[in-house]
């Protein structure tokens, strides 16, 4: 692996941060939609309207198009879905990540740099909504770029997370990341994150919901 450098984030980062966020979310949705796909409530919809198109009209082929057009409407409404969260975000916290990040002292920015490009970034900064009556700071963006994953990085940079939530004297570190987000798990887990409740976001009715996982 290339040297890499880890600081803290600048101006000149906008950019590739931004493109770094975005890439990582759509990058990630063919394995995410696949998962989702296993849940019980999209395998009733996907077999039980073209069986019921069979029965009643003895057209395989019918059965086949119907199948096709409904995995062609879920694909269409998670992208939808997706794309409209990195839209919220790019237009939200990291619009402006000086004033989101490092305005105030119990909030912080990492990248890490490799061959003059930013290839993983990490965020930290209170929750918005109390926990439990503690003061935990929340960890938020971990994506790393795809030739970079599984050396390593991030773990490090939660590790940088958690010494500075130490440091400024935070009860803990809080986090989600969904179900079927099995790295993000098991990176998190090994660090002894552990869950603490589970919710999720409301999809369409015929792709159930995403769950997420709180750590």
């Amino acid at each position: 692996m290339a040297p890499y450098h880890i600081r803290r984030y600048q101006d000149h980062d906008w950019e590739p941060v931004r493109e770094l966020f975005s890439e990582g979310m759509l990058g990630s949705m063919p394995s995410e939609f696949w998962c989702l796909l296993k849940k019980p409530r999209i395998f009733l919809v996907l077999l039980g309207m073209p069986f019921t198109l069979v029965l009643y009209s003895g057209s395989f082929v019918l059965c086949l198009l119907s199948l096709l057009g409904l995995l062609a409407g879920q694909w269409l409404s998670y992208r939808h879905f997706i794309i409209r969260y990195v839209d919220k975000s790019l237009h939200t916290d990291l619009l402006d990540i000086q004033k989101s990040y490092l305005s105030e002292r119990g909030s912080s920015f990492w990248v890490a740099e490799s061959e003059h490009q930013v290839v993983v970034i990490v965020s930290a900064c209170p929750p918005l909504r109390p926990i439990g009556g503690r003061n935990y700071v929340e960890l938020l963006h971990l994506p790393v770029k795809r030739t970079y994953r599984g050396k390593g990085l991030a773990r490090t940079l939660v590790q940088i997370l958690l010494q500075f939530a130490r440091d400024q004297e935070y009860d803990g570190v809080v986090l989600e990341t969904t179900n079927s987000n099995h790295p993000a798990r098991q990176l998190y887990e090994s660090l002894d994150f552990w869950k603490y409740r589970e919710s999720g976001y409301d999809l369409k009715w015929w792709l159930g919901f995403i769950s997420v996982w709180h750590y």
